[in-house]
């Protein structure tokens, strides 16, 4: 052979390996065309495969032999063709040996880089050159409803067994994520761990909540972790107790699985026993106004019967921090699906924060067995009435109807009433000191200079609570547009009045049910007497204000949008218009009604209705700030404090854990004021925050959500939708979740025979260069 003959050779034989070499790295890349096409056309797989740029290395050997092949320079002398035989017979020999090794050179880098590619065959189970590693993700479930318990265990309790025995099932070199799932999704180890010691640990401190369930969310997540990973088995485990409302998005979850099913396996295991019984406290709510001490108050308690039969003969209490039962009632019927709504009542003796609750007989659920609020019993309140219209006689006054409303108790026993209120007129509105009051009503107040209405407006800010009635002193347009339009405090501005007041024969109601708001709500029940025997001759139109998106404006000298809540109907008229209407307005709130508070206009002042109406409303002024002492499970706690708490230390104590379990939190200004901030509210009932200096001792509680207590299952077409996209398996303490994970698992790596291989070729490559360079 010539040395172009030898040269073209190695060109062809260099272009051939090229387009192996392209043909083999070019398929692995079409990802979205592998995803689309059936599982059985993906027989091969690269699990790493940039590392198939390395097969470039082949040109490598080829490059260098060109480079040093050997170069002849004739040289003319007498001997030449003695030598010139010896040469022709041994040229022949060099350039085969020569070719033997760069073409082993060649096939031994081409069978690394396909090694360090990690080559699998996706479907197949066998595990001739061992069992492949797994990457895998733990999801599991730790909503309130794995607590149901069989008297021994729970089913959370059964989950973690579970998970371990998904672990003990991977085999050696895997790695494992885990994931709990509630409505939320808590990485406990995010990223998947060789640690299966860690792993074994993090799911036997696994914590139980009483959050409500949503798996969607998880599995997404499980599917993100996943889908980077280098591994030709991808296995994700939800342990779960098969609870129909955590399954809301189940078309998603199947769609999603669906598409990552060629190279992720699921495996849906269920930890439950049918149960058809299941009672649970699903309301707890204040039902009075206000919440003096050493006066009854009024807890409304629905209990929901969630099994499949009738239930009789529940009894249900109401307990005031750690006392004895305070009331007691027992319901004599609640029917299957069904729910029965009771009031129970109760006294706070002391002024102060303090929880209330709600118990029924514990079941096999205890955790909806009882519900709790908190509540901030209060000593006095103290009211500042603005009379736009004294009048000669103390009946003929604008606020006389609201001072005997505000302390509906005979004269002598009034300095004692909670109470407080004070009378000023409105010429005397300017040098009111507002902060001294709880509550501030204006009656029929003609109209003030802006710095009031400033002051107002700050007084609201820090919390507190305004009342305005209209009449026919009152400027409509100087309320329009100062606080509604400047200030942007009125839930609603003033439009035309309807109707004349001398004309007894017109008037119009007001609504005589469906009441909404929780100002008004007790009159659903007959019992307590009704709002629509009043009658009104006149009343101006209340016009919503529209909400507006929070928003700041530079050297705007309005009232500041981003403090104005949503405006609310509290009350109508029979024929739809609003009569009462209210809006938060920072820490404070605002209500606004359409018609006078004495009885030029209507007669509501002289009905029964009228106190508990005045008395609701204001609570809601004064309780204000207290909303947020009640929450949801898994909301975040915000109290305001005094400055002088500013960078102190609070404990915090949550239900249900040991005392010497506290956390603690730092009280930070936010937006201006400081604040207490708790965000770890996983568990329903009451926590305790203390803070030393100054002395604070407050509660708040947490309460689940309610949906989480109905226990139906998954239903057979579900199940079957599930089973077309993934292994289910319905778990018993005798099931092996080994043995089934085995045989459902598939995938197999080969890249140890490639590497021997390799190495085989290495040796002879090595023992054959030293030959052939001992001819030469």
């Amino acid at each position: 052979m010539s040395c172009g003959e030898a040269l073209l050779t190695i060109r062809d034989f260099s272009l051939c390996r090229a387009n192996v070499r392209c043909a083999a790295h070019d398929a692995p890349f079409d990802t979205h065309a592998a995803r689309r096409a059936p599982q059985e056309s993906r027989l091969m797989s690269f699990l790493n495969p940039l590392m198939l740029f390395g097969l470039a290395a082949v040109s490598i050997p080829i490059i260098i032999h060109l480079l040093n092949r050997r170069k002849f320079k004739r040289v003319v002398w007498a001997a030449m063709r003695f030598l010139q035989l010896s040469v022709e017979q041994n040229q022949k020999r060099m350039r085969i040996e020569d070719l033997i090794l760069l073409l082993l050179r060649c096939l031994l880098l081409g069978l690394i880089a396909l090694a360090l590619a990690r080559p699998a065959w996706r479907t197949v189970a066998s595990d001739v050159f061992g069992q492949s590693q797994v990457a895998a993700v733990i999801v599991l479930d730790n909503s309130y409803s794995m607590g149901m318990s069989d008297g021994a265990q729970t089913r959370f309790d059964n989950a973690r067994k579970a998970a371990e025995q998904a672990l003990d099932g991977m085999p050696s070199g895997s790695s494992v994520a885990i994931l709990f799932a509630s409505d939320i999704v808590q990485a406990a180890i995010p990223e998947p761990t060789f640690d299966f010691n860690l792993a074994r640990k993090t799911i036997r401190e696994a914590p139980l909540t009483d959050r409500a369930t949503d798996l969607a969310p998880a599995l997404d997540r499980a599917i993100d972790v996943l889908r980077g990973r280098f591994s030709v088995r991808k296995e994700i485990y939800v342990i779960t107790d098969g609870q129909a409302v955590g399954w809301r998005q189940i078309g998603d979850i199947q769609k999603n699985l669906d598409h990552v099913k060629s190279e992720i396996r699921a495996h849906f295991i269920f930890i439950n026993e049918h149960e058809e019984h299941n009672l649970g406290v699903s309301e707890l709510r204040l039902a009075s106004g206000l919440t003096p001490t050493r006066q009854p108050l009024r807890f409304e308690v629905q209990v929901s019967n969630y099994g499949k039969e009738e239930v009789r003969n529940v009894p249900v209490s109401l307990n005031i921090d750690n006392e004895p039962p305070s009331d007691e009632f027992t319901l004599e019927a609640i029917a299957p699906g069904g729910s029965s709504t009771i009031s129970l009542f109760g006294r706070l003796r002391t002024e102060g924060f303090h929880s209330v609750t709600a118990h029924i007989p514990e079941d096999r659920l205890a955790a909806d067995d009882r519900r709790a609020v908190a509540v901030r019993a209060i000593k006095e309140v103290k009211v500042l009435l603005v009379d736009g219209e004294p009048g000669t006689e103390p009946r003929d006054s604008e606020t006389y109807f609201l001072r005997n409303a505000l302390v509906p108790v005979a004269p002598p026993e009034s300095p004692q009433y909670f109470i407080k209120p004070f009378t000023i007129t409105a010429g005397e509105l300017g040098g009111a000191r507002f902060d001294d009051f709880d509550a501030v009503i204006l009656a029929n107040v003609p109209e003030f200079s802006e710095a009031t209405a400033r002051a107002i407006a700050q007084y609201l800010q820090r919390g507190g609570g305004l009342i305005i009635f209209p009449g026919a002193r009152m400027n409509a347009t100087f309320y329009n547009e100062m606080l509604g339009k400047r200030l942007n405090l009125l839930p609603a501005t003033f439009g035309l009045p309807r109707g004349q007041p001398d004309q007894d024969e017109k008037y119009f109601q007001l609504q005589s049910k469906d009441y909404e708001h929780s100002i008004v709500s007790i009159w659903n029940d007959p019992a307590s007497g009704t709002l629509a025997s009043a009658r009104f001759y006149r009343a101006f139109e209340l016009i919503p204000v529209p909400y507006t998106k929070p928003s700041r404006k530079s050297g705007d000298k309005g009232g500041k949008p981003e403090e104005a809540g949503e405006s609310v109907v509290v009350l109508r008229f029979a024929d739809g218009l609003p009569a009462l209407m209210e809006r938060t307005w920072g820490l404070g709130r605002i209500a606004v009604f359409s018609s006078t508070a004495d009885t030029a206009w209507n007669d509501l002042p002289v009905r029964p209705a009228f106190v508990p109406l005045i008395h609701r409303t204001l609570g809601a002024l004064v309780q204000r700030q207290d909303e947020g002492l009640t929450i949801r499970v898994g909301q975040k706690f915000l109290r305001r404090t005094s400055p002088d708490s500013m960078d102190k230390d609070a404990l915090v104590f949550k239900p249900r854990h040991n005392e010497s379990m506290r956390d603690v939190r730092r009280i930070e200004m936010v937006n201006g004021s400081p604040m207490i901030q708790f965000e770890q509210t996983d568990w329903a009932g009451v926590y305790e925050v203390t803070v030393a200096e100054p002395a604070l001792n407050l509660k708040f509680a947490a309460q689940a959500n309610a949906a989480e207590s109905n226990l139906d299952e998954l239903s057979p077409e579900q199940l079957k939708m599930l089973a077309s996209i993934a292994h289910v398996v319905q778990w018993t303490p005798n099931v092996s979740l080994k043995e089934m994970a085995e045989k459902e698992r598939t995938g197999m790596e080969f890249w140890l025979p490639i590497i021997l291989a390799a190495f085989l070729l290495a040796m002879v490559e090595s023992g054959l260069a030293q030959r052939f360079s001992q001819s030469k």
